[in-house]
């Protein structure tokens, strides 16, 4: 039966024994879990757990995929970036809006998006801003004794799920954009704690090694398929989508607002779209109390840009109905 062990044990043990199967023994399990765990102890943490790979040859793939884990931590980002441009002529893009991963929940469009990812082998995967609430941090005092999670454990919760997007997504590049709720961690800190400054554990970059960060991602920039990916949009309210790709003048991709639609706009330079990512989350859930259980016009789901020789074709949506997600008219 595998032994339950605490953070610190597995990372003592894994520095000790320097191997998955070694650790796997010392606990009783398989090493599939144990590679999984190493990935998020060494994310939660900022550390890296190396492997004793001394008497592995040179060329071996072991030693290969320790020193450009090593390299990753090394040149691990501190800063975001203003403008990330990205060129994609030919693959899949898949994009999510709004995540507020919140612990102990996996929405169905979370599974859907993993699920999918599997299936289309996507070039590029953005997380379109808001992947963590900051319920506790908010400036909006909290509700009626709302009961909150700590901001460890949404932290923790927005690490679980962006690794699953990870393993599944495969070689996939990893981008996330900066949203109003994300920027709640670096900003209660610089109020509450300025001398923290630059200290490692103080910006969200920290935790999410993986993934390259910024305000805005620009998908084949200068060209008649430029994409611009952005939290929020250029003009709000119900026509949001149309607004943000009219006055951009490029295709349009915002979250933000949980819609989850895709508008058309065609002029003398061709068809360009705007489209609102919806929301990863689900609309009922304990993030949103604060709707105070009104009518919402939100969807949960995700949009898919397929590019085609460097042409956008048509977005796609996935949305989750009664429980369902669907996907080009098959339950996913």
């Amino acid at each position: 039966m595998p032994i339950i062990c605490t953070d610190e044990e597995f990372i003592a043990a894994w520095q000790r024994l320097g191997s998955a199967s070694k650790v796997a023994k010392h606990f009783g399990m398989s090493a599939r879990p144990v590679f999984e765990r190493r990935r998020t102890l060494e994310s939660r943490y900022g550390i890296v757990l190396k492997s004793k790979v001394a008497s592995t040859a040179p060329d071996s793939p072991t030693v290969k995929s320790g020193e450009k884990h090593n390299k990753l931590a090394e040149t691990r980002a501190r800063i975001y970036e203003r403008d990330i441009q990205i060129e994609c002529a030919n693959g899949v893009v898949m994009i999510a809006s709004d995540c507020h991963y919140w612990p102990g929940m996996v929405s169905e469009a979370h599974k859907a998006f993993c699920k999918l990812a599997k299936q289309l082998s996507p070039k590029i995967v953005i997380l379109n801003g808001d992947i963590l609430d900051g319920a506790r941090i908010s400036r909006h005092d909290r509700s009626m004794w709302q009961k909150l999670p700590t901001v460890k454990d949404e932290v923790h919760a927005v690490q679980d799920r962006c690794a699953e997007i990870e393993r599944a997504s495969g070689k996939a590049a990893l981008v996330r954009t900066i949203g109003n709720h994300d920027a709640r961690f670096e900003n209660y800190l610089c109020r509450m704690a300025p001398d923290f400054e630059e200290m490692m554990g103080t910006t969200l970059l920290d935790y999410l090694p993986r993934w390259r960060a910024g305000w805005a991602v620009h998908l084949n920039p200068g060209t008649d398929s430029w994409v611009t990916v952005r939290h929020r949009p250029v003009g709000g309210g119900v026509h949001s989508a149309y607004n943000s790709t009219l006055k951009s003048g490029v295709h349009y991709v915002h979250g933000h607002l949980h819609k989850l639609e895709v508008k058309p706009w065609s002029d003398y330079r061709g068809r360009r779209y705007g489209i609102d990512c919806g929301t990863l989350a689900e609309p009922q859930g304990p993030q949103f109390d604060y709707t105070e259980a009104a009518p919402l016009n939100w969807a949960s789901g995700f949009a898919v840009l397929t590019f085609k020789d460097g042409y956008l074709l048509p977005p796609d949506l996935c949305i989750v109905e009664r429980g369902q997600a669907w996907f080009r008219g098959q339950a996913v």
